[in-house]
């Protein structure tokens, strides 16, 4: 998936990990709004208690570096622009990406991803994504915010357990761009959402993508919201008064900077 033959060895030796396993995969930080997938990416390996699988590099990624951001419950380590991590206790499987992506190298990056996810034989594999909320249509402007979309090769029990979550579909619309053409899944400010779901149906790769509606801001209630809906499917972490028992990472105890300095008054 990323630079060649080097990081498809690391990947390889950590094959039996990975096999079979179930996959989330979080939207990219820069692209998509207000960066839902990449913040409930990091609640879910903080939870989780994930270890750290690999590094991965690719030229889609502007290079980043940092603290580890999940400090508090692993040894100090060096954050990059995108990670795999694992849960073998939910045999879980988590792409975390965090740096910016170069928009020419996507659709090799993607093209590369798709062919990895094939080859793991992933028995589900979730993109957790956000779309502009000004861009929502008549039916979209009531109820939950919260939308899903499927490939077509899920699996029909898949696509029954979440039917009776009673989770509403993403709409269709008619395209703009070309008159009498099929209405379209629209995905603006989704990032590579789109072209990712186009490749997975085409490989015929089971892809289940959470949405939700958004601006850019705090949307620290958006990621509860996203993935209240997946542990609601998945049972990831344990419920308490219908509340998951979510951990938030470290790094959020100063996620808008730190307070102001008591002099200033």
């Amino acid at each position: 998936m990323a630079n060649g033959e080097q990081q498809t060895a690391k990947k390889k030796s950590h094959h039996h990990n990975v096999h079979a396993a179930r996959s989330i995969i979080g939207t990219d930080p820069a692209v998509s709004v207000g960066n839902i997938g990449q913040l409930s990416v990091d609640l879910l390996i903080s939870s989780l208690r994930c270890h750290k699988l690999a590094k991965v590099d690719h030229p889609i990624f502007v290079p980043v570096v940092g603290s580890d951001p999940y400090g508090d419950i692993r040894e100090q380590d060096l954050m990059t622009a995108a990670e795999l991590y694992i849960s073998k206790e939910k045999k879980l499987v988590i792409l975390q990406i965090r740096g910016l992506l170069i928009k020419e190298f996507c659709a090799d990056f993607l093209a590369k991803l798709v062919d990895w996810i094939k080859k793991c034989s992933f028995t589900k594999t979730i993109l957790l994504s956000s779309l502009y909320n000004y861009e929502r249509v008549d039916s979209q402007l009531t109820g939950s915010p919260f939308r899903y979309t499927i490939t077509s090769s899920v699996k029909s029990t898949v696509e029954e357990e979440l039917k009776n979550l009673q989770w509403s579909a993403l709409e269709t619309r008619r395209s703009v761009w070309k008159e009498g053409a099929e209405d379209i899944l629209f995905f603006p400010g989704g990032g590579y959402t789109n072209m990712l779901n186009k490749l997975c149906g085409k490989m015929n790769i089971p892809l289940v993508t959470l949405l939700i509606f958004c601006a850019e801001g705090d949307n620290i209630p958006g990621v509860m919201l996203i993935t209240g809906h997946l542990n609601r499917w998945l049972n990831l972490v344990p419920m308490a008064n219908d509340t998951p028992g979510w951990k938030f990472p470290a790094s959020w105890k100063l996620f808008f900077g730190a307070p102001p300095p008591l002099t200033m008054y």
